[in-house]
């Protein structure tokens, strides 16, 4: 499902949202609490999004001003201070942090026009500007899970699982062309796909992103 740049902004907007309303009732002992990804707690991940948001946003600058730049000037290592330097802030700095930084990564997104939506931006892999909400949209969603606050993958959007199944099945045809994808509820394939499977018995994946 190909999805145009306006309703990809628009499905952002909503992911933004719902995450910003989870951080709403963030208390700072949960923040200080582990998330369900290994080695990080929710204040970690939180950190991550609004970093990550920075990092698209230079990006979107990127985009509209001609100039390309870094996603994580200083590479792996500095991506990881900051996050590391902000996870323990107090709750109502870190859902700020959260909320400015997506926010303002969704204004940049909005002033770029159709005639510049094919510009590439050096991510991992080739992609082009109107991929940057969609990666986005990915660190949202998932992370909203990882969170481990009642979100689940049966709260993902329709919309959501589509789009990414349809980008991430074809990639792990490659990486794994003997795996057999299970069959699962859309949502739960997803999970199981991205490495958040919610039974046991499944098989086995390598990392990803693929």
């Amino acid at each position: 499902m190909t999805m145009a740049h306006d309703e990809a902004l628009t499905e952002l907007d909503e992911s933004q949202r719902r995450v910003e309303s989870t951080l709403a009732s963030l208390t700072d002992a949960q923040a200080r609490a582990a998330s369900l990804l290994p080695g990080w707690t929710r204040g970690h991940l939180v950190s991550h999004l609004a970093r990550n948001a920075d990092a698209l946003n230079r990006f979107a600058a990127g985009v509209l001003d001609g100039t390309p730049r870094e996603m994580y000037p200083g590479g792996r290592e500095a991506r990881a201070a900051a996050i590391e330097e902000g996870a323990d802030r107090p709750v109502a700095l870190l859902a700020a942090d959260f909320r400015f930084a997506g926010r303002r990564l969704l204004d940049s997104l909005r002033g770029i026009g159709p005639e510049l939506l094919d510009t590439p931006v050096n991510w991992r892999k080739p992609v082009t500007a109107r991929d940057i909400p969609l990666l986005r949209w990915h660190e949202l969603e998932i992370h909203h899970l990882d969170l481990g606050l009642g979100y689940s993958c049966r709260d993902w959007p329709v919309s959501f699982v589509e789009s990414t199944l349809e980008s991430q099945l074809p990639e792990l045809a490659v990486a794994a062309p003997d795996v057999t994808p299970p069959d699962l509820p859309r949502a739960e394939l997803l999970a199981w796909l991205i490495g958040r499977p919610t039974r046991d018995g499944l098989p086995e994946l390598p990392a990803w992103p693929f």
